[in-house]
């Protein structure tokens, strides 16, 4: 007996690989369009900003708010993470009573914490205006920047706890529409107001600030809104000493993360200028698209990791890996290679700035993520995998790399010396993953057909360096030169052919769109 036929086998995948990237799809669609919904906000907000108070004050403004950036991820200690654990367990165990404790252990632990940095901050805040202060520059006015600033801290922390309750329900949807949406609307909405009534860093401050607080409040609803009828009514009770012992060394990986942390911006004030912080932000602002589908799958990515790892499939969770890899590649690959081909119009047409060296700065950050994302999530397999600690070590030394190189080249090299030590320690760190993930889980991200985003990025490029040798020189003509690279890296892509994994999910949405439209509805199974 043959049994049934699988279906599957006619799209050349296995029943179980099918799931695996209905599941990544599915779950990364909703995350991606909410990083796409957040990084055009961002994007939109910058450069409304460089036009309306100048780059140098723009800069002088990302110091104070990466600062507290970092002062909120340290308030976090790791409660995020031990929270989504924890409450995923308890409800997996039908523990009531443990999935309240341990929101109220987690909220209790960074409302402490966040209690803790706040303080430091305000009685710092003059040592902190003298750090960050150029030469001439009124330190008492950048401290009065963090005292402005400070409610950001425990406001942060309690909305990414909250955030991270929800996604414990095996939902990404309140998550996203809380960071992705709610709160990133917030801040364009009275940002753009404040400066144009004139507040100039005060008014970002307080935008980023009253953004915040209603994310918040909007994650706090979400959570009440999911509490089961038997959760709510269950007497709280949580193992506290097991949630912090988790939850430490996570914070340390997230503290240290390279691409989290924003180095370059507190490095370029304390040794640089409030121009070249701007010059920094306008060129970190521009990769924003190339790396917005790596951004959106490491959530989906990561439970999907410790399923497949723990459950013994290892060789599933290999070719699932090669697949969100290409993934990855097919989308950023030709974004970051406009960027290096045409940094000069980008950094000219976003912040308004004909500073010599921030064409430099977008080439050299576009350098460093070709090995951020082509490299995959690589990070979340060590952690997922049991081995949060070859992470955090990973993290340490790229952190430590990069101060001593940082403040090495600042005086000499600036903005352009920070951007090349970025894009170095970018790649080192990244690398060095892939081999470790290599020897202790036995995969790789790099398949048999990831040849063909290469191929084709390499071909748009050389149309789009082709059109260079057209006479004239104008920014529509450049513009025509970008849209005909693009074209032709879709022509490539397309005579390359679909991967089974690809053709499997235009697929489904075509099946999917195709009811719709017959009027019928529904999901039509349960995927």
């Amino acid at each position: 007996m043959s049994g049934p036929p699988d279906p599957f086998r006619d799209e050349g995948l296995t029943r179980g690989a099918a799931e695996d990237i209905r599941t990544v799809a599915k779950g990364g669609a909703v995350q991606i369009a909410g990083q796409v919904v957040s990084r055009s906000l961002s994007f939109l907000f910058y450069a409304v900003a460089f036009r309306l108070v100048g780059v140098a004050t723009v800069g002088r403004y990302r110091q104070v708010s990466q600062a507290l950036t970092i002062a909120g991820q340290v308030a976090l200690l790791g409660f995020n993470y031990a929270a989504m654990r924890f409450i995923a367990r308890a409800r997996a165990q039908g523990r009531h009573e443990e999935v309240r404790g341990a929101m109220r252990v987690a909220v209790t632990g960074v409302l402490l914490a966040s209690l803790f940095v706040t303080v430091a901050i305000v009685v710092l805040a003059e040592p902190l205006g003298r750090l960050f202060a150029e030469e001439g520059q009124d330190p008492g006015s950048i401290a009065t920047f963090f005292r402005i600033g400070v409610a950001y801290v425990p406001l942060f922390a309690l909305t990414q706890v909250l955030r991270y309750c929800t996604q414990a329900y095996k939902t990404m949807v309140p998550s996203v529409m809380v960071g992705g949406i709610i709160q990133p609307v917030a801040r364009f909405v009275f940002g753009i107001a404040l400066l144009i009534a004139g507040l100039a860093v005060t008014g970002l401050l307080a935008s980023l600030v009253v953004s915040v607080a209603v994310g918040a409040v909007a994650a706090a609803w979400y959570v009440r809104r999911m509490l089961t009828e038997d959760e709510r009514a269950a007497s709280p009770r949580a193992d506290a000493g097991a949630m912090v012992r988790f939850a430490l060394p996570q914070a340390g990986a997230s503290l240290l993360s390279i691409q989290d942390l924003g180095l370059g911006i507190i490095l370029l004030g304390v040794s640089g200028t409030d121009l070249q912080v701007g010059v920094f932000t306008a060129g970190l602002a521009l990769q924003g698209p190339a790396t917005v589908f790596l951004g959106g799958i490491v959530n989906i990515w990561a439970p999907v990791v410790s399923d497949l790892h723990g459950r013994g499939e290892i060789g599933r969770l290999g070719d699932l890996y090669k697949t969100i890899n290409r993934w990855v590649a097919t989308f950023s690959f030709p974004v970051i290679a406009v960027l290096i081909l045409e940094g000069d119009l980008f950094i000219e047409l976003f912040a308004k700035t004909r500073d010599p060296s921030a064409g430099a700065v977008v080439v050299w950050l576009a350098i460093g993520n070709i090995f951020y994302t082509g490299t995959g999530p690589t990070g979340y397999v060590l952690s997922m995998t049991g081995r949060p600690g070859v992470n955090f070590m990973n993290s340490a030394v790229g952190v430590a790399l990069y101060i001593v190189l940082g403040l090495w080249v600042i005086p000499e090299h600036g903005v352009v010396g920070m951007a090349i030590v970025t894009a170095g320690i970018t790649a080192a760190v990244n690398l060095a993953r892939v081999i470790e993930a290599k020897i202790l889980v036995g995969i790789q991200p790099f398949g048999r057909t990831f040849y063909k985003p290469v191929v084709a990025t390499l071909g748009g490029s050389a149309v789009l360096l082709a059109w260079r040798l057209v006479p004239g020189e104008s920014i529509p003509i450049e513009i025509a030169g970008i849209l005909l690279g693009a074209l032709a890296y879709l022509a490539i892509l397309k005579m390359l052919g679909l991967d089974p994994e690809e053709r499997h999910v235009y697929d489904r949405i075509r099946k999917r769109m195709f009811r719709r439209s017959a009027g019928k509805g529904g999901d039509g199974d349960a995927d």
